[in-house]
C-alpha cells in the first residue's frame, strides 16, 4: 500500500524543490490527454518519477479547475487547468504526537503545545502533514480506535503554543459558548522588534481585509462600517500588551486578545511600531547577528477556562520553543525567567 508520509528519495526531493521553486506549476488539459490517468500525465509533462506523482496526488496538491483532486486513480479531463500546489521550499511536513507535547489530557478533551513549523488544518499542497492529520494518526495508533476530536481553535503557522482539542462532539457548542462569552482567558508572549517607551499599552483598530485581499487594521472610526469595492465588514480588534522585559534590539511582550482577529497580535504589534521578530509579513527583523528567524515569534504562553464537562477551572502554561533562548540570548533577555516559565503571564 502506497505511504504518502514515507520519505522522499534524494533525487525526488530535489525535483520536487525545483517545482517549488517555479510555484505555482499550472498544466493546461487538452482532449489528446482525456483519460489519461493524471499520475502518468504528471510523470510524462512535469518528468516525475511514479512515486512523486502519486506522493503529490495523496497529499491532496494536485488541484482541476480550482478542485482538489487526490484520487490515485483519477482520469484527466479533456480541458481545464491542472494546478500543482507544492509545499514551502518543496518540504513536506510530517507532524508526529508525542507526549512532550501534550499539556493536558483527559477522557473530555486534550491541550497540547503546538510547534511553531506545525499547520493546524489542511493546506492547498497537503492533506496529511498538519496537526489535525497528526492528531488523527496519533489517536488511532494509540487508542486502537479513531476519536471523533476537533480543533477548538486554531494558531497560525509559524506560532507555537497552547490548543484545546475536543474529544467528544457534544463539548464543541460549548465551547463555541466559551469563546464567545470570553470565558477562555489567553495570553500570549511574543518577541518585538525594537524596544517600545511605554510599558503597558491598550490597541483598539478596524480589522478587515484589504482591496488586495491582506489583512490590514482601520481607524477606530471606521468599526462595523462596509468598507472597499467588496463591501467587507471592518470588525473591532482589541489588544492589550504590557512589556515583560526589553533587550538591545527586541523586546518581551505578553499580549491579550479580547478579540480573535485573524493575525490580530501580528498586525497590532505592526501597528504600534513593533512588528514581531522574524515576521517577513509585516516587516519584524528576521537576522540578529548570524542567528536568522523565519517565522514570528508568537506563542501562545496561557490558558485558562473552565472545564466544559466539569466546570473545574483549568490553568495551563506551555513553556516557550527553544529557538526562543536562542534569539533571547542574542538581544540579551533572560527568557528562563520564572514568568516565561510558569504561572500567569498575562498583563
Amino acid at each position: 500500500m502506497f505511504d504518502p508520509l514515507a520519505e522522499l528519495s534524494a533525487l525526488d526531493q530535489r525535483v520536487l524543490c525545483d517545482l517549488a521553486a517555479q510555484y505555482p506549476v499550472k498544466l493546461t488539459l487538452e482532449p489528446s490527454t482525456a483519460g489519461l490517468p493524471l499520475w502518468q500525465l504528471l510523470i510524462e509533462r512535469l518528468q516525475l518519477s511514479a512515486t512523486l506523482a502519486q506522493t503529490l496526488m495523496v497529499r491532496g496538491a494536485i488541484w482541476i479547475n480550482s478542485v482538489r483532486v487526490n484520487d490515485p486513480l483519477a482520469e484527466a479531463p479533456p480541458a481545464g487547468e491542472l494546478v500543482v500546489h507544492t509545499p514551502p521550499a518543496g518540504l513536506y511536513a510530517n507532524p508526529i504526537i508525542t507526549p512532550a507535547e501534550i499539556m493536558f489530557e483527559d477522557e473530555w478533551i486534550l491541550v497540547l503545545n503546538k510547534p511553531a513549523a506545525w499547520y493546524s488544518v489542511a493546506t492547498p499542497w497537503d492533506t496529511f502533514g498538519h496537526l489535525e492529520g497528526a492528531l488523527a494518526r496519533f489517536f488511532l495508533q494509540r487508542d486502537g480506535e479513531a476519536v471523533p476530536f476537533h480543533l477548538v481553535h486554531r494558531l497560525d503557522h509559524g506560532t507555537s503554543g497552547a490548543l484545546i482539542v475536543s474529544k467528544n462532539p457534544i463539548l464543541n457548542s460549548r465551547f463555541q459558548r466559551m469563546f464567545n462569552e470570553g470565558r477562555v482567558e489567553k495570553t500570549y508572549l511574543a518577541l518585538a522588534s525594537g524596544v517600545p517607551t511605554w510599558n503597558d499599552l491598550e490597541v483598539v483598530t478596524g480589522h478587515s481585509r484589504g482591496e488586495h485581499g491582506l489583512w490590514s487594521v482601520y481607524p477606530e472610526a471606521m468599526i462595523d462600517q462596509l468598507y472597499g469595492p467588496k463591501d467587507r465588514r471592518v470588525r473591532r480588534a482589541h489588544t492589550s500588551f504590557t512589556v515583560r522585559a526589553k533587550g538591545t534590539q527586541a523586546a518581551l511582550l505578553a499580549a491579550r486578545l479580547h478579540t480573535g482577529r485573524t493575525h490580530q497580535i501580528r498586525l497590532h504589534a505592526l501597528h504600534v511600531g513593533h512588528p514581531l521578530v522574524g515576521d517577513q509579513r509585516y516587516g519584524g527583523i528576521t537576522q540578529l547577528g548570524n542567528l536568522i528567524v523565519k517565522e514570528q515569534l508568537l506563542h501562545a504562553a496561557w490558558l485558562q477556562f473552565p472545564h466544559p464537562r466539569y466546570g473545574s477551572t483549568l490553568e495551563l502554561t506551555a513553556p516557550v520553543p527553544n529557538l526562543w533562548h536562542e534569539v533571547g540570548a542574542a538581544v540579551g533577555l533572560d527568557l528562563q525567567a520564572e514568568f516565561v516559565q510558569t504561572g500567569n503571564p498575562a498583563p
